[in-house]
């Protein structure tokens, strides 16, 4: 067994405190870099997300345009289909008329 003396046991709890508060303030410092990074990686986030609200909110818009278009290519679909339209085309197009129709044209 080994007797330290005073002024050794002195020393050596010198020598602790010194460890003790070498350590402290390693554990500070990595606190406040750790909190640095993450504040600094908040903000990015913060800003990516106003993008991605941007986006989110542009594509909302351009979603109801296609669908306000596909209601309409629907009702044109439907008035293609109808009676109507091919009297249109027949006429307009191909300059057909009914049997009994007259048409009167004005003078060149």
């Amino acid at each position: 067994m080994k007797f330290e003396t005073k002024r050794a046991r002195a020393v050596r709890l010198k020598k602790q405190k010194k460890s003790t508060i070498a350590g402290m303030t390693l554990a500070v410092l990595v606190i406040f870099v750790l909190a640095f990074v993450l504040w600094r990686s908040k903000a990015e986030l913060a800003k990516k997300n106003s993008i991605y609200e941007a986006q989110i909110s542009e594509l909302q818009t351009q979603i109801k345009q296609e669908e306000q278009r596909s209601e309409e290519l629907s009702d044109y679909q439907k008035y293609v289909q109808t009676k109507k339209y091919m009297e249109e085309i027949a006429k307009n197009k191909f300059g057909l008329i009914y049997p009994d129709e007259i048409v009167f044209k004005p003078n060149q």
